[in-house]
């Protein structure tokens, strides 16, 4: 299905996630054959659903919204911690 001229749609996150894909790990060191191409993605596509943090998730993770452990409006920040003074 084609979108309008100017409304964003599926297509630009997509298109999104391939530039992070590519600029973040793929660009950064030489891939001799397919078989480390496929790992290298498959290693990026956990990181950033699981360890990374999302802006648009109120930097919540995309597995714990995806999964219920977060709600994607409330933002999930670690309480800061007191140390003791001496």
């Amino acid at each position: 299905m084609r979108t309008r001229v100017r409304t964003p749609g599926q297509n630009g996150s997509r298109e999104r996630g391939f530039g992070s894909l590519k600029y973040e790990k793929l660009f950064l060191e030489e891939i001799p054959d397919a078989l480390d191409l496929v790992r290298h993605a498959e290693d990026y596509r956990l990181e950033y659903n699981t360890l990374r943090p999302h802006e648009a998730l109120a930097w919540n993770r995309p597995h714990d919204v995806h999964t219920g452990l977060a709600d994607p409006l409330v933002p999930d920040f670690p309480e800061p911690q007191s140390l003791p003074i001496t």
